[in-house]
């Protein structure tokens, strides 16, 4: 089997969660959505979470754009360095680290996601 070759996804946690954003790959767009679920007793508290941690975990949504309109083609609770398959499309995320003043809100506050994609 041959090693993939990932390319970077363009998550900015600094936008917030959630966030949004398209992206061309072979020539097909798709449209990636991700997520925070994070329980209401660790909303209030300060800080960082690595995630998925009792309580808070990231979520991604992927669509491909077509001419009948978006079709879904994933919709995953996150774990670190497990490969998840959208279509044609491979996806891993090796770090994800959310800060919750990014809940909802915008600014540089140390979250980092850190993701990628390739053809499978």
């Amino acid at each position: 089997m041959t090693a993939l070759s990932f390319r970077r996804l363009p998550i900015d946690p600094a936008e917030g969660f959630p966030q949004a954003f398209r992206l061309a790959v072979a020539g097909r767009s798709y449209r990636f959505r991700l997520h925070a679920n994070v329980a209401e007793e660790l909303v209030g508290g300060a800080g960082q979470l690595e995630l998925p941690v009792k309580g808070a975990f990231l979520v991604v949504e992927v669509g491909r754009e077509e001419p009948v309109g978006l079709v879904p083609l994933l919709r995953r609770k996150l774990v670190p360095d497990v490969e998840y398959h959208a279509g044609e499309l491979a996806l891993v995320f090796r770090t994800m680290r959310l800060d919750l003043r990014n809940l909802n809100g915008f600014g540089s506050f140390g979250s980092e996601v850190v993701g990628g994609v390739a053809l499978r």
